[in-house]
């Protein structure tokens, strides 16, 4: 409803432009989650601008690159700094968009195309490469290899691998050849 006088009029711009402006400011705003609740897979996340105070967010859900059929699933970890989006400007609708780098928690890759790093295991991928580091692999499938080349600490344990040492009998082969 619009005022009837134009003092009033005035006032009433105002406020709409100022309501305007703090929901532009809060489309999208950096923080640092603070809380986590992975169960639920919610977060509160510590949002401060400039001179402001910081303002704790409410329990909020991050969007996922896949939560269909493909789930890709990450959970955020404290002291994570992410950008949080609301498409209203009004944070009670706001979402975790993603992470970002911070001077806590640096980019640690600059050389595979796609790179996870989970504490000391690390999965790269390249356009012909596939490469895991970790201290200790499960694989809890049916395995079945095939290719030209397979080895053990640089040993040969292909089909094509021959021994050494070989008696006939019921003794025990040497190693793989080299």
């Amino acid at each position: 409803m619009i005022p009837k006088f134009l003092p009033e009029q005035i006032a009433d711009i105002y406020h709409r432009i100022a309501e305007i402006e703090r929901r532009g400011r809060n489309r999208k705003r950096t923080g640092t989650v603070v809380e986590v609740d992975h169960e639920k897979g919610l977060y509160r996340v510590r949002l401060s601008e400039q001179g402001q105070k910081p303002f704790l967010t409410g329990w909020i859900k991050p969007r996922q690159l896949g939560a269909g059929q493909v789930k890709i699933d990450v959970l955020l970890s404290k002291d994570e700094q992410v950008d949080v989006v609301s498409e209203s400007g009004d944070l009670t609708d706001a979402q975790i968009d993603l992470s970002t780098y911070s001077e806590k928690n640096p980019r640690t890759n600059s050389s595979a195309p796609f790179s996870v790093h989970i504490g000391g295991t690390v999965f790269e991928m390249s356009g012909d490469e596939i490469t895991l580091k970790s201290g200790r692999l499960k694989i809890d499938a049916d395995v079945e290899i095939t290719g030209a080349i397979l080895t053990h600490n640089d040993r040969n344990i292909g089909a094509d691998h021959k021994h050494t040492g070989v008696e006939s009998g019921s003794d025990s082969t040497g190693p793989p050849e080299e």
